[in-house]
């Protein structure tokens, strides 16, 4: 009885009971009404009016922040695990890491 508590059992029997069940109910469902002249089926947004201007979105300003968020959480990262043996490395090391993470972030971030 344990071969039921694996995996790839488990999902194959629950997949042959959820198609097995979505085969005896589907008969029971009620079919769909389609209104003639409704602008329900229209595309893009049942029935919404889409207007006919595109949008050309600008990620000019999102760049910039994505990399600050990943140099800052890196940055972090490398220092926190520094801390968890500051000899192996010496302070140096991580000194210089966050420079160079202060001198990117301050060239990224002035215009």
């Amino acid at each position: 009885m344990d071969i039921l508590l694996f995996p790839p059992v488990v999902f194959v029997i629950s997949l042959v009971f959820s198609l097995a069940l979505a085969a005896f109910l589907t008969p029971l469902a009620a079919a769909p009404k389609r209104v003639p002249g409704s602008a329900k089926h229209n595309p893009y947004g049942c029935g919404e009016e889409v207007s006919g201007e595109k949008v050309d979105p600008d990620y000019h300003g999102f760049f910039p922040f994505a990399i600050f968020f990943t140099l800052l959480h890196v940055a972090g990262l490398m220092i926190a695990t520094w801390s968890f043996n500051p000899t192996s490395t010496g302070i140096g090391l991580v000194l210089g890491y966050v420079t160079a993470v202060a001198v990117i972030l301050a060239i990224l971030f002035v215009d």
